[in-house]
């Protein structure tokens, strides 16, 4: 059955009225049989995605619905067919016929029974814009979580091109990082159809050096390629593409990189609304990407300092420069003292102090400069009592968000005790038994 015209009972327009009115809007209108086959299609259908609805009538609408919504829209036809009166609403994809795609809102109403009509009445109102839209504030919101879940760097970017590509057409899209000691980019992410991951490279004078020097996002079609190659700008490094878009990645305080999509098909891949999209998404990827810089480099600085800690022959330990509270000590620190680690962690440096020199302790922290390295001979107390005398050297550092400082000591009381008696030696030189010294003779007690 075709439907050229809908009415009601007792409706006082005319077909060729109705028909008129119907085509006037710009909302998407058709009746649809069971099997969801086009029965009538009004004007819109011609406006918003080119089709003529003519055309339309006696085929099936799951041929201009996108292949990955044919299934969901089918499933939801047959829902609101098997209740009368009844209605659905779904969000799906259209083909245009330049075989670009929208989304529109689509409400289904069952009327099968209504005289007229005798069908399922399908309305359905373009919200490409509002999808968009929700998209990108999700894939913001992907990135942001991604940032908080990912503590590697290669999961991050895949992450967030995984996110990309539900926008913008980024099957081919690298990350470029800029090392500034080498003046090179790095591409710890690169997905491309015909290159391969470059080495780390000279900045030079390709298209993504001169996004990275001007510090502006740029939509780079052949055209301009060509324009901007003329004057020496950029050149030509890699496969060439007819649609590129390029986005600087700053941080407050830098510009650490680029991310670069291109299309090599299609010249009319990318508009001003991916460069908008892609521009916005450039903060919090460079954000993202910085954290994660400086959190490896934190955890490249802990391994150095587990190191050192374990390493380390002489007593080693950090404590906060306030409380003085213990943070860390290496077992040299607990064999000396013979406090275990977990009683450490409990304990200020005054705790490895006799009592009569805590006083002295306390003001010599208040006196010295947070920043200066301090170096001094001090009395301590190992668990069982036993006092003896150290060399101290500490630096100031910032652990963990903490200003800290780290101390190497060393037990310095054989050294004294032998320095000692080498004086009271040479004090007391018995009749006729010390020799000639000659200028050359060494002095030191090496007994």
């Amino acid at each position: 059955m075709t439907h050229k015209t809908v009415t009601e009972p007792g409706t006082r327009l005319g077909a060729h009225q109705l028909t008129t009115l119907l085509d006037s809007t710009q909302e998407l209108i058709a009746i649809l049989g069971l099997d969801g086959t086009v029965l009538f299609a009004n004007e819109a259908f011609r406006h918003s995605l080119g089709h003529n609805p003519d055309e339309l009538v006696g085929r099936s609408i799951h041929a201009i619905v996108h292949a990955a919504d044919v299934e969901h829209i089918r499933e939801r036809l047959q829902e609101v067919a098997a209740l009368p009166g009844s209605s659905v609403r779904e969000r799906c994809r259209l083909r245009t016929q330049d075989s670009s795609w929208r989304w529109f809102e689509v409400v289904c109403h069952n009327r099968l029974e209504d005289s007229g009509i005798e069908g399922i009445l399908l309305n359905a109102q373009d919200v490409t814009a509002l999808q968009r839209m929700e998209a990108e504030r999700q894939v913001i919101s992907d990135v942001v979580h991604a940032l908080n879940q990912t503590s590697n760097l290669d999961q991050l970017l895949s992450g967030i091109h995984d996110a990309l590509k539900r926008i913008v057409s980024a099957e081919n899209c690298f990350v470029a990082l800029h090392d500034p000691e080498h003046d090179t980019f790095e591409f710890p992410f690169f997905a491309d159809e015909f290159d391969t991951v470059p080495p780390a490279q000279r900045v030079g004078r390709s298209c993504t050096a001169y996004v990275f020097r001007t510090g502006r996002a740029m939509l780079i079609p052949q055209s301009d390629f060509d324009r901007l190659a003329a004057l020496g700008e950029v050149e030509l490094v890699g496969s060439p593409s007819p649609a590129w878009l390029g986005v600087p990645l700053k941080t407050p305080t830098a510009t650490i990189g680029v991310i670069v999509v291109q299309h090599y098909q299609n010249e009319n891949a990318y508009d001003v609304r991916d460069l908008e999209f892609l521009d916005s998404v450039g903060g919090h990827i460079a954000l993202a990407i910085e954290r994660r810089r400086a959190e490896e480099e934190l955890r490249k600085s802990e391994s150095i300092l587990r190191l050192l800690f374990e390493r380390n022959p002489m007593p080693t330990w950090l404590h906060e420069a306030d409380t003085l509270k213990f943070l860390r000590v290496n077992d040299a620190a607990v064999h000396l003292y013979g406090y275990s680690h977990e009683e450490f962690e409990n304990m200020t440096i005054l705790d490895i102090r006799p009592a009569s020199e805590c006083e002295k302790t306390v003001a010599h922290f208040r006196q010295i400069d947070e920043n200066d390295e301090d170096h001094g001979f001090w009395l301590h107390q190992a668990k069982n009592g036993k006092t003896f005398e150290v060399e101290i050297i500490s630096h100031a550092l910032v652990y963990a968000g903490k200003r800290v400082r780290l101390v190497v000591a060393q037990d310095i009381s054989e050294r004294r005790n032998l320095e000692l008696h080498c004086a009271k030696r040479r004090k007391w030189k018995p009749s006729g038994a010390w020799p000639a010294v000659s200028p050359t003779t060494s002095t030191t007690c090496s007994w």
